[in-house]
């Protein structure tokens, strides 16, 4: 006699139906794949924290080394420098160095280099260096005055200049008094162009369907959907805008070099020279090795320094000086941060990708005017923009300050300032911007993908209900009504009617006048001068200058800068890393549930019922 045997069961549970899948056993990779990325993230965030711990404990109980009374600085070059203190890993303990310096670190260690007595000359090493055009000129002016104001020497070395093609490299590499090249290597001055990808005929052929639209013609953000190659006004403004960028680097590197603009065009058409044509040609002054430029440059100092040293060991000095001080009698301003894509309430990206919170800022500038104790602020852009409900915030808070509190804000622009980030710049008493800066894109774009024509060529029929005429306007399974059309263009026009008069008003010029240059177009900096759209040529520290000149004080050394949004400790790094980590988790997830559907129409026989 057999005895039957119950399978103990939680409540909770649904019995297991035997698969009738014909091609074997359920699909279970999803789950599978979801617990794993959880055990990495949780070992890979444990390893992370207990590194910073032991990191932080070491570091505690190091002091910093005094800076030498003699030293050459030495700099290398291998990649773009910040904006903002708040990277993902930049001042953590055993993080610190893999991370870079802020532009503005990097500009005032060499500016205050400049006039250090111990400093005795800088040694830079390209070995990639900065793609940002606005840091490259925020760097060759501060070279300039480390190279003038005592006659120090700027000397850089590079096995090849430019190796992935470009004018940045060598652009940068001009500014130097003296330029080095490792024989064998080559010097890449292929000028700049512009690529853009087009992918029309692909999404055609995927039956996907670009509804884009844009204020005006100029707002060219969606054409590598909607269009097969470049509209007559997109070919036009770039042109003019690569046009204006290579003159003036050109006019730039042949000044510093001694030579001729044609001499420096002339080689630029060549695109490529080695090392014995940049040595005839006069675009490098010696071809030799490291370990030699290193020991000729050593017999003048006592030690070489890096920068990164140095800029700590200047931190270090103004902390001990500063003890036993009740009051600091320089005048207080603001320096506010707007780095990254305008977002109504945000933080950072995976990983440190920093967003421009309009609550965030809104809420430091405002802060800021209220104190009675700030005097000023400058708002640092690098933004190419964003929403415009969120840039609004951010422009009110700005105008608040000047009419309610009285206090000057001053916007410097980094390498973009474009759209939603000349939307907020529009309001200051003065913009500055670096010539290689993009600015302008006063213009709106906006719409959807319909993705109907793929999911029937894949077989997938999507049906739905609906409560009003135009619930659809933001699904990706149904294309736009003509009322759906209607209404994108209504906000089209109401947004960039609603951007011209606030850029008018800022900027105190007629509708008709901002209208004339807006319409969508990007400007260099440059060309953003000419037409009013900026007010003069420079950096952060021009601005600092001018800030220091409208309150009064003798230059930018006798005001003290907060920084805003408050750079955060170290540990508050330690906790942002961490959070990324679990951020990435849940967008695999989110990513894993978006596959669910999928399951179902591959497995017809699978079923899932969730309540």
């Amino acid at each position: 006699m057999t005895q039957n045997r119950l399978h103990k069961t939680s409540f909770f549970s649904w019995p297991r139906r035997k698969s009738t899948n014909p091609w074997g056993p359920r699909w279970v990779l999803l789950p599978f794949f979801w617990r794993l990325i959880i055990r990495a993230c949780t070992a890979v965030g444990a390893m992370v924290l207990i590194s910073v711990l032991v990191g932080a404990f070491y570091a505690s109980s190091q002091t910093a080394p005094p800076l030498p009374d003699r030293m050459i600085l030495s700099l290398t070059l291998d990649q773009d420098f910040a904006e903002h203190e708040n990277d993902a890993l930049a001042g953590i303990p055993g993080f610190a160095d893999k991370q870079p310096p802020t532009i503005r670190d990097v500009v005032d260690a060499l500016e205050r280099a400049a006039d250090d007595p111990r400093v005795v000359g800088l040694v830079a090493e390209m070995k990639g260096g900065p793609g940002n055009l606005a840091h490259l000129q925020e760097l060759r002016a501060a070279l300039g005055r480390f190279r003038t104001l005592h006659g120090k020497p700027a000397y850089i070395y590079a096995s090849s200049y430019g190796e992935a093609g470009g004018l940045g490299a060598y652009y940068l590499a001009s500014a130097f008094d003296q330029i080095w090249l490792q024989p064998m290597g080559t010097v890449s001055v292929s000028g700049l162009r512009a690529e853009m990808p087009f992918a029309r005929d692909a999404l055609d052929r995927l039956g996907i369907a670009p509804e884009f639209f844009a204020r005006k013609e100029y707002k060219s953000i969606f054409e590598s959907l909607t269009d097969r190659e470049m509209s007559p006004a997109n070919r036009t403004a770039t042109q003019a805008l690569i046009d204006d960028l290579g003159t003036r680097m050109v006019a730039e590197i042949a000044q510093d070099r001694g030579l001729s603009e044609m001499t420096v065009k002339t080689q630029l058409d060549k695109g490529l020279l080695t090392d014995e044509e940049a040595l005839a040609a006069g675009l490098v002054q010696r071809v030799d090795y490291p370990d030699i430029l290193k020991a000729e440059m050593m017999t003048d100092a006592e030690t070489d320094v890096s920068l990164s040293r140095y800029i700590h060991g200047l931190a270090h000095e103004r902390k001990a000086a500063a003890k036993g001080k009740k009051d600091d009698p320089r005048t207080w301003v603001a320096l506010v941060y707007a780095v990254g894509a305008i977002v109504s309430d945000g933080d950072s990206g995976f990983y440190g990708e920093e967003s421009a919170s309009a609550a965030t800022i809104s809420e430091d500038i405002l802060s800021a005017a209220e104190d009675d104790s700030i005097k000023a602020i400058i708002l640092r852009i690098d933004s190419p923009g964003g929403s415009p409900t969120a840039s609004e915030t951010i422009r009110r808070a700005i105008v608040r300050a000047r009419e309610e509190y009285n206090k000057p804000v001053i916007v410097s622009m980094g390498a973009t300032a474009a759209s939603g980030g000349y939307w907020i710049a529009s309001p200051a008493d003065r913009i500055f911007a670096l010539p290689g800066s993009l600015t302008g894109s006063i213009g709106v774009a906006g719409g959807k993908v319909a993705l109907t024509g793929l999911w029937n060529k894949i077989g997938v029929n999507w049906d739905a209900v609906q409560y009003g005429d135009n619930t659809g306007l933001w699904s990706l399974n149904a294309p736009l009504s003509e009322s759906g059309t209607e209404r994108f263009n209504a906000l089209m026009d109401r947004t960039y009617e609603g951007f011209i008069a606030r850029v008018a008003e800022g900027r105190h010029m007629s509708p008709e006048d901002v209208d004339n240059v807006a319409r969508g177009r990007v400007w260099s900096g440059a060309q953003a001068q000419q037409r009013g759209l900026v007010d003069a040529l420079g950096g952060l520290s021009a601005a600092l200058d001018y800030t220091a000149e409208t309150l009064g004080v003798a230059n930018r050394d006798d005001l003290a800068v907060v920084v805003l949004p408050r750079p955060l400790s170290p540990f508050e790094k330690i906790t942002d890393l961490i959070e990324g980590q679990v951020r990435v988790g849940e967008s695999l997830k989110v990513f894993a549930g978006l596959l669910v559907p999928l399951q179902a129409v591959f497995e017809p026989s699978a079923l899932t019922i969730k309540p």
